[in-house]
């Protein structure tokens, strides 16, 4: 019964029939706590629910049942990542690669590595499952600047793939050659996407930053006297936005507020760098997830056998 339950949730939820598809399968689990019931559940409410509070301790359950699948290591050392338990990530990461590799399993595990200062690991893992261009090969780059090998990183920047089918984009490869020191190859990237899409105030301060220690004044002064000017347009634009039940004058007074202090960021830019202030590198990494549902035929996924 529960295999049919199953089966035909993950129908349901193919064409969109979310609801009843999460009720079905809250249905398996009430009628038999099974390594497929739970785990199908606990994969619901972590990816389409967004509630680690009810998926982690159905999968901690399909754990101790001993499963010889990756599925639940996989989802519980996301888990692990996002609650910053880098150990307890790193165990379940390992046994999940153990009892079956994944892209998952293998780029969550370079992330961990990564967050705890083995940078050599998280370069490899990230290279083990990175494509041209894309932005786990960007990951590899900065985790082989934390390492030292900067000859490394930069030959990888240096192949930058504009036409590769995952490419991340010029602006990140700039700021990775930022943090490189590779002032010219970092302006020709920012130049190349500068007028493409909207910039942040960081973005500006970085590129900002190379132009002045390029020692074109002119142009560094052009940037920021820009970016001054389009802040002061977006924030008169923003005044003039229409209040709705979705955008409270409270909600747009906190954006003014916010868009002031970056204009003020930007109006103190270049006597910052003036005074020697560098732009501080943001850098995020971010966890990988899939498919993870016994008996979904779309990812070839058969149901689990007791």
């Amino acid at each position: 019964m529960t295999v049919n339950l199953n089966e035909k949730a993950i129908q349901l939820f193919e064409i969109n029939e979310y609801d009843a598809a999460l009720a079905l399968l809250e249905q398996a689990v009430k009628e038999k706590r099974t390594v497929q019931s739970l785990n199908n559940l606990a994969w619901m409410y972590l990816y389409e629910e967004e509630d680690v509070r009810r998926a982690k301790p159905l999968l901690e359950e399909v754990v101790a049942l001993c499963p010889n699948s990756h599925f639940p290591f996989n989802m519980l050392g996301e888990i692990a990542l996002g609650e910053k338990d880098w150990e307890s990530a790193r165990e379940l990461l390992t046994t999940s690669i153990t009892i079956e590799s994944s892209r998952e399993a293998i780029h969550n595990l370079a992330v961990t590595d990564f967050h705890t200062g083995h940078f050599q690991q998280a370069a490899d893992g990230f290279h083990a499952v990175a494509e041209d261009s894309d932005i786990v090969r960007w990951y590899e780059v900065i985790a082989r600047i934390r390492n030292g090998e900067l000859a490394v990183a930069k030959s990888i920047l240096d192949e930058w793939n504009s036409e590769s089918a995952h490419y991340l984009g010029a602006i990140e490869a700039a700021d990775a050659y930022v943090e490189l020191e590779c002032w010219q190859e970092a302006r020709d990237m920012f130049e190349k996407e500068w007028k493409d899409y909207f910039v942040s105030p960081y973005v500006i301060g970085r590129y900002a930053y190379v132009l002045f220690r390029l020692h074109d004044v002119h142009a560094c002064r052009q940037v920021i006297d820009q970016a001054v000017e389009d802040k002061q347009v977006e924030i008169e634009e923003e005044k003039q936005e229409i209040c709705d039940e979705h955008w409270s004058e409270a909600d747009k007074a906190d954006k003014v507020q916010e868009l002031h202090e970056e204009l003020k960021g930007l109006q103190q830019l270049f006597a910052k760098l003036q005074a020697g202030y560098r732009p501080v590198f943001e850098f995020e990494l971010h966890s990988e997830g899939g498919c993870y549902l016994f008996g979904c035929k779309q990812h070839g996924h058969s149901e689990w056998v007791e």
